[in-house]
């Protein structure tokens, strides 16, 4: 946590903070709250599960992942998930080319926040859910409106600031995650509103139970757009070993990294098993520019090119054979 809070505060850390915000007690034990901040977080329902699904419903999931720690830790895990199975558009400018998200990063962060300061901490096996289809993100946790209020009966513009878990709110508000006024169902339409291309039908969508919340943001389907022109832009940025990558999946899309690793270490001299952390170094980055996905697990799973991805391919004109 220290680190975190000199990253995003500026400011230098000083112990005595862990008792100011709450997170031991003055004879040095852990609180509830601190429990939940602690690099091996004892608290076994503060979980994270994250999915990509194939389509605009539940059925074959591309990715998925499952994690367990304490709440900052799960807070990057679940951005880091977005960032890499959500679509990345481009826009080709005179000097250069301009990002065109298919979310506003800062109001899923929001929602994100959100659903780790608000959940209900009480039920065991509960967890943060991030579903993530086609055309939007589905964030569900346990424990509906602390007043006991169904959100989608009230006007957000004026639900009140009642904390489940106030401890939680104050230390990620001083860590600067967000506002120390304000609501955070505000913030979240406010920046989706503000990206490029909004339409009154992408407003995020707040649902509630007596036992859920449910936070639902729309993609914006206006910036997914890929031109030849982007895929050599973004095929400049790709070393020849992450193009023989892309040519390899597009002749075998169910190869390994391993098999990759192979193919590439009978040219040069480095072992197997660097080439193949190198190689999944290079997936994670392909991914991460939306020119490579996986579908399915690892051993019964494939490679699949993106539109963007069979572009960088064809306007990369490379001699390199596989």
């Amino acid at each position: 946590m220290a680190n975190t809070f000199i990253n995003r505060t500026g400011q230098d850390w000083d112990k005595k903070y862990l008792l100011s915000f709450g997170l031991v007690t003055k004879d040095g034990q852990l609180t509830n709250a601190g429990a939940l901040f602690a690099d091996y977080s004892p608290v076994s329902q503060s979980r994270l599960y994250c999915t990509r699904w194939d389509g605009k419903e539940k059925g074959d999931a591309i990715n998925d992942a499952e994690y367990t720690g304490n709440v900052l830790l799960l807070l990057s895990e679940a951005m880091n998930f977005v960032k890499s199975n959500t679509k990345r558009g481009w826009e080709k400018l005179p000097d250069g080319r301009k990002n065109k998200p298919e979310y506003a990063e800062r109001a899923v962060l929001e929602a994100m926040v959100n659903h780790f300061i608000h959940r209900d901490y009480t039920v065991m096996g509960g967890e943060v859910h991030l579903d993530i289809y086609d055309d939007r993100i589905v964030v569900t946790s346990p424990g509906g409106m602390y007043n006991g209020m169904l959100i989608q009966n009230l006007d957000i513009a004026d639900v009140s600031s009642e904390r489940r878990n106030p401890i939680l709110a104050n230390v990620m508000a001083q860590l600067d995650y967000m506002e120390k006024r304000g609501s955070g169902l505000t913030r979240i339409c406010n920046e989706t509103k503000a990206l490029e291309g909004y339409k009154e039908e992408l407003k995020p969508v707040f649902k509630s139970t007596p036992s859920q919340f449910q936070t639902i943001i729309f993609a914006n389907a206006e910036d997914e757009y890929v031109t030849k022109d982007v895929g050599k832009d973004v095929g400049k940025e790709l070393t020849d070993r992450q193009i023989v990558i892309l040519q390899l999946v597009s002749l075998d899309s169910q190869i390994s990294a391993k098999a990759m690793s192979e193919k590439m270490s009978e040219k040069t001299s480095e072992k197997n098993l660097n080439v193949e952390r190198t190689v999944e170094r290079d997936l994670a980055k392909l991914k991460k520019l939306g020119v490579l996905i996986r579908k399915g697990g690892r051993k019964d799973g494939e490679w699949l090119l993106t539109e963007l991805g069979q572009h960088v391919l064809e306007a990369r004109n490379t001699n390199k054979t596989v």
